[in-house]
């Protein structure tokens, strides 16, 4: 802990050091696209002439304006990228103490190489900020290597991910995940290993062009595609060590001439670790208490692939075909003892418990789409069909042992219980959007997208009857749950500019018919209703490197199958939990402020939200016979949440790019005479997490990440503080094809658990742990023919092709 302390004093003594530091000259210019004229976000990096050092670098505003500050007296190059345009390079920029060099009007094209061209993207920045995306650049960082897509979002700001894998933003877990711009077709995000992601983009405020499900917003993953011309490949693998040992390995491949690409991933691995859970109940009605402790050890292996194909009918046009599919088997045991306990603190009698559970996992996911843009204005229609089924597998066996105060057996017949659990899930997914730009500075767009999703869980259990010797089935747990959704959905959006006032506004309508049907007992129900989403964005540029911006949303949850499946599903012989087929969806508005400060030494960037819930679908815990704990859920009256976020990116010296993102958010829940226990009606909670990186050019790269969580509020009570100080390194050899990285998760051993439950018939705390501080070496290896088709070709085609399109630009203004 102390260590831990001493670390984020040092980064943020660092931290404060780079923003103090200044300079002299000032370079400016906008960058265009080139023929449309719309402005692009690009990044702007400056070189001195002769020299690959970085010296400063931003981000162009919305507006497509730049400003590089404090620049001392010399000569600079400028480098101007972004993806999907071909790099631009401006030379011979000179710099005079105390002067102000403005640049005409710089012109990216869009990338149409052929194969005499290549595009080699510089490097990208951690943090990019949009008008209305949190873009986080993953696939560099050495700490991300060998995980899963959970492991980066745990180091993403604003993100959180709990014991049981549950993904929340801001506080909240009615957040909608997306993989490429889709609806995540995974039944885990363990299924999607790291090395495989390029981004993480955070839209907390969407406008209505996307889905409207998910309150705090979308969490995009954004998969790696390889857009350079010519055969290229990689091959990743490493090897994991905490308590256990662990390894994964895969293989990039991609293929791209003239108007085909291709291209081919494939990963597979184990995990192997060990796990521990400490809980302590006390009953009110009677004054008894039941101490329950477990340890266990949980392992696996998983399979993941990908293949796409693309090809280019014309200039702007393209059709093209996606497909993954993924399988992996899991592992888990366990033994535990519970205790109770009288009134008088003296052990009435205890139990034992051994569970051995198995799963299986399948995933396949097909989509087929097209591209066509009309041309170079901005008018453009696009389609997509995607399918994808999952199947998950479960099995349990659960053996106890009852014994009284003296250790001595209760009965010779233990409870010898077997559980399966089958799970099929069938997706389709039908989009379509068309963009029409009305002029130089106003645009529709439209669109239609059609869901429907099926849900299929069957969970059967058999206990062993020592009277016959053999396994009956448990009819009144056995349980078929059915539960299929319909949403059609349309929008539309307009978007315009006065001056330095931009705005966007925009409306969606979705009708979701749902029905869920009780197979076991030939029971249904049905839920049929229309919603209207209305958007809205402004944005004011002041000054020449600021903006304000202010947003809403409206936003719905859906209730998933776990919440509305009537399953009781009996985990333990204390604990047990039961969807409510009655839920309602729960309704968000959504208030979003944010102020973008640029200048050449740190971007600043804070961000106010407000979010008033109404329904909200809360989970509760009451006590059935006296001593089991089910969990269930209910519609709540409602909630508020506000809060701040600041995010701030700093890259004053080439050599460090340091990035911090502070997050205070509360939430406040509206009493209700339907839900009598309630631990808190509002409360605090805080999130901050630093990251810094070292670039020691020609030696090594440091990579130093800490991570610290408050005290989180829940509507029966509190989840623990948890922090986490990882670090990373990486070097890369044989002319940067080989790169080793080397890197240590949770040093201290500090990430855990904590829960603490209060309710009018009981209370509760309890602490998980796991295997969190692990060791990892990783290696990956690039081939193909980039570095030598990058030298032979860049400099006579794309450099001195591109410095004659702008002259060209300039001249023809």
């Amino acid at each position: 802990m102390n260590l831990t302390f001493k670390a984020v004093l040092v980064l943020l003594f660092i931290f404060s050091f780079s923003i103090s530091l200044f300079a002299q000259g000032i370079i400016k210019g906008k960058v265009t696209e080139q023929g449309s004229g719309t402005p692009l976000e690009a990044d702007v990096k400056l070189f001195a002439s002769g020299d690959s050092a970085l010296v400063k670098g931003t981000k162009c505003l919305p507006s497509g304006e730049f400003s590089l500050d404090n620049i001392s007296a010399g000569n600079y190059r400028i480098e101007i990228n972004l993806m999907e345009y071909s790099v631009l390079n401006i030379d011979n920029i000179k710099v005079s103490s105390s002067s102000s060099v403005t640049l005409d009007t710089l012109k990216l094209s869009k990338q149409t190489v052929t194969t005499d061209e290549i595009l080699i993207e510089g490097e990208k920045g951690l943090i990019q900020l949009t008008a209305d995306k949190k873009i986080f650049n993953v696939d560099k960082s050495a700490l991300n290597k060998g995980g899963t897509a959970l492991d980066v979002l745990k180091k993403t700001p604003l993100v959180d991910v709990d014991l049981n894998d549950n993904v929340t933003l801001r506080g909240s877990q009615n957040v909608k995940i997306l993989v490429d711009d889709k609806p995540s077709r995974y039944a885990s995000l363990k299924q999607i290993p790291a090395d495989a992601i390029e981004r993480i983009e955070l839209i907390t405020n969407p406008p209505a062009k996307y889905e409207a499900e998910g309150v705090t917003g979308l969490i995009n993953i954004v998969m790696k595609k390889n857009k350079i011309i010519g055969f290229q490949g990689s091959v990743n693998g490493g090897g994991n060590y905490s308590e256990r040992f662990s390894g994964w390995g895969g293989l990039d491949l991609s293929l791209k001439k003239k108007q085909t690409g291709i291209f081919v991933n494939f990963y597979s691995g184990t995990w192997n670790n060990n796990n521990s859970n400490n809980s302590t109940t006390n009953y009110f009605t009677d004054n008894t208490s039941l101490i329950s402790s477990s340890s266990g050890r949980n392992n696996g292996y998983w399979l993941w692939g990908q293949f796409s194909a693309e090809y280019e009918l014309a200039h702007g046009k393209s059709i093209g075909f996606e497909g993954s599919i993924g399988n992996g088997k899991w592992f888990n045991n366990d033994n535990g003892t519970a205790k109770n306990f009288n009134s008088l603190n003296s052990l009435t009698g205890y139990y034992t418990q051994g569970g051995n559970r198995d799963g299986l996992w399948e995933n396949l996911t097909g989509s087929i789409y097209f591209n066509n843009k009309f041309n170079d204005l901005g008018q453009e229609w696009s389609g997509d069909i995607t399918f994808s089924r999952n199947r998950n597998d479960f099995n349990m066996k659960l053996f106890k042992q009852d014994y009284d105060a003296n250790s001595f057996p209760i009965n010779n017949t233990p409870l010898d219980q077997r559980d399966t659990t089958t799970q099929k899930n069938y997706n389709l997914n039908i989009q379509t959007d068309y963009s029409h730009p009305l002029n130089k500075i106003s645009k529709i767009e439209t669109g239609y997208k059609g869901t429907y999703r099926s849900n299929d869980n069957d969970f059967k259990s058999d206990s062993l009857d020592y009277s016959v010797n053999n396994f009956v089935t448990n009819t009144a747990t056995q349980n078929h749950f059915k539960l299929t959704e319909f949403i059609n959905a349309v929008y539309g959006t307009f978007s315009s500019s006065i001056k330095n006032f931009s705005y966007k506004l925009g409306v969606r309508f979705e009708q979701t018919k749902a029905k869920g049907e009780l197979l076991t007992n030939n029971t249904s129900f049905k839920q049929s209703y229309i919603d209207f989403f209305p958007s809205l964005s402004f944005a004011q540029k002041i000054g020449s490197g600021h903006q304000l911006q202010l947003s809403y949303s409206r936003r719905i949850t859906r209730p998933n199958i776990w919440r509305l499946n009537p399953f009781y599903r009996k985990w333990s012989p204390n604990f047990a939990m039961v969807g409510n087929p009655e839920l309602k969806p729960e309704y968000t508005d959504s208030y979003e402020l944010s102020f973008m400060f640029f200048n050449n030494i740190a971007t600043v960037t804070p961000l106010l939200f407000y979010r008033q819930n109404h329904d909200v679908i809360s989970s509760y815990n009451y006590l059935q016979d006296s001593n089991i704990t089910v969990t269930t859920y209910k519609n709540a009256a409602g909630s508020k949440s506000y809060g701040m976020d600041l995010l701030i990116n700093s890259y004053t010296f080439p050599w460090l790019n340091l990035n911090g993102t502070f997050s205070f958010y509360n939430t406040k829940f509206d009493s209700d005479p339907l839900l009598t226990d309630y631990a808190a009606e509002d409360g605090f909670t805080w999130k901050a997490n630093l990251r810094s990186v070292f670039t020691f050019t020609g030696l090594f790269n440091v990579e130093l990440y800490y991570s610290y969580t408050g005290k989180k509020i829940n509507i029966q009570g509190t989840e623990e503080p948890t922090q986490n100080f990882d670090i990373g390194f990486s070097k890369s050899f044989l002319k940067d094809a080989l790169t080793i990285s080397l890197k240590v998760s949770d040093i201290f051993n500090t990430v855990k658990f904590g829960q603490y439950v209060n309710t009018s018939a009981y209370n509760m705390t309890s602490d998980q742990d796991w295997s969190s501080r692990q060791f990892s070496l990783n290696l990956s290896f690039r081939f193909g023919n980039t570095k030598d088709y990058l030298q032979k070709h860049k400099k006579v085609k794309q450099y001195n092709t591109e410095k004659n399109d702008q002259q060209d630009g300039n001249q023809n203004r």
